[in-house]
Protein backbone atom coordinates (compact mmCIF):
# COMPACT_ATOMS: atom_id res chain seq x y z
CA UNK A 1 0.00 0.00 0.00
CA UNK A 2 1.08 3.32 -0.82
CA UNK A 3 1.71 6.16 1.88
CA UNK A 4 -1.22 7.92 -0.08
CA UNK A 5 -3.54 4.82 -0.08
CA UNK A 6 -2.43 4.48 3.58
CA UNK A 7 -3.48 8.16 4.03
CA UNK A 8 -6.64 7.52 2.92
CA UNK A 9 -7.49 4.58 4.92
CA UNK A 10 -6.72 6.80 8.19
CA UNK A 11 -9.20 9.44 6.79
CA UNK A 12 -11.68 6.94 6.07
CA UNK A 13 -11.04 4.94 9.49
CA UNK A 14 -10.58 7.37 12.11
CA UNK A 15 -10.19 6.22 15.68
CA UNK A 16 -13.13 5.34 17.46
CA UNK A 17 -14.83 4.55 13.89
CA UNK A 18 -16.35 0.88 12.99
CA UNK A 19 -15.28 -1.03 10.69
CA UNK A 20 -16.83 -4.46 9.17
CA UNK A 21 -14.77 -7.42 7.48
CA UNK A 22 -13.66 -10.48 7.17
CA UNK A 23 -11.49 -12.98 9.20
CA UNK A 24 -8.56 -13.75 6.23
CA UNK A 25 -6.60 -15.84 9.13
CA UNK A 26 -6.21 -17.27 12.66
CA UNK A 27 -3.30 -16.56 14.78
CA UNK A 28 -2.15 -17.82 18.35
CA UNK A 29 -1.70 -13.75 18.81
CA UNK A 30 -4.65 -12.30 17.35
CA UNK A 31 -6.38 -12.46 13.89
CA UNK A 32 -6.01 -10.44 10.93
CA UNK A 33 -8.75 -9.32 8.98
CA UNK A 34 -9.62 -7.86 5.21
CA UNK A 35 -11.83 -4.67 5.47
CA UNK A 36 -14.53 -3.93 3.37
CA UNK A 37 -14.23 -1.28 0.84
CA UNK A 38 -10.60 -0.40 1.32
CA UNK A 39 -7.90 -1.58 -1.11
CA UNK A 40 -5.76 -3.78 0.43
CA UNK A 41 -7.36 -2.69 3.79
CA UNK A 42 -5.96 -5.17 6.47
CA UNK A 43 -7.10 -5.08 10.20
CA UNK A 44 -5.71 -6.74 13.07
CA UNK A 45 -7.43 -7.95 16.45
CA UNK A 46 -5.03 -9.16 19.39
CA UNK A 47 -6.39 -10.97 22.16
CA UNK A 48 -6.68 -8.07 24.15
CA UNK A 49 -9.03 -6.95 21.54
CA UNK A 50 -11.28 -9.98 21.29
CA UNK A 51 -14.86 -10.84 22.19
CA UNK A 52 -14.15 -12.28 26.04
CA UNK A 53 -16.95 -14.52 27.79
CA UNK A 54 -16.99 -17.40 30.76
CA UNK A 55 -18.22 -16.66 34.11
CA UNK A 56 -15.18 -14.53 35.00
CA UNK A 57 -15.09 -12.85 31.63
CA UNK A 58 -11.81 -14.45 30.99
CA UNK A 59 -12.57 -17.00 28.24
CA UNK A 60 -11.20 -15.32 24.77
CA UNK A 61 -14.03 -16.57 21.84
CA UNK A 62 -12.24 -16.62 18.54
CA UNK A 63 -14.13 -16.17 15.00
CA UNK A 64 -13.21 -18.54 12.48
CA UNK A 65 -11.68 -17.81 9.18
CA UNK A 66 -14.04 -16.58 6.95
CA UNK A 67 -16.66 -15.18 10.11
CA UNK A 68 -17.64 -11.78 9.47
CA UNK A 69 -16.63 -8.99 12.32
CA UNK A 70 -16.90 -5.85 13.11
CA UNK A 71 -14.83 -3.77 15.64
CA UNK A 72 -13.75 -0.28 16.50
CA UNK A 73 -10.38 1.34 15.32
CA UNK A 74 -8.44 1.55 18.05
CA UNK A 75 -4.92 2.21 16.47
CA UNK A 76 -3.54 3.23 13.01
CA UNK A 77 -0.13 0.53 13.06
CA UNK A 78 2.17 2.89 10.73
CA UNK A 79 4.96 0.66 10.41
CA UNK A 80 3.07 -2.35 8.48
CA UNK A 81 -0.56 -0.01 7.64
CA UNK A 82 -2.55 -1.83 9.79
CA UNK A 83 -6.01 -0.90 11.74
CA UNK A 84 -5.63 -2.54 14.96
CA UNK A 85 -9.29 -3.61 15.84
CA UNK A 86 -11.16 -4.26 18.94
CA UNK A 87 -14.14 -6.33 18.07
CA UNK A 88 -17.78 -6.13 19.39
Amino acid sequence: MTGEEWAAVKRKFPYGSTVHGTVDEVAPFGIFISVEGVHHGEAFADVAGMHHGGADGSTVIWPEVGDSVTGVVVEHTEHNHQLKLHLR
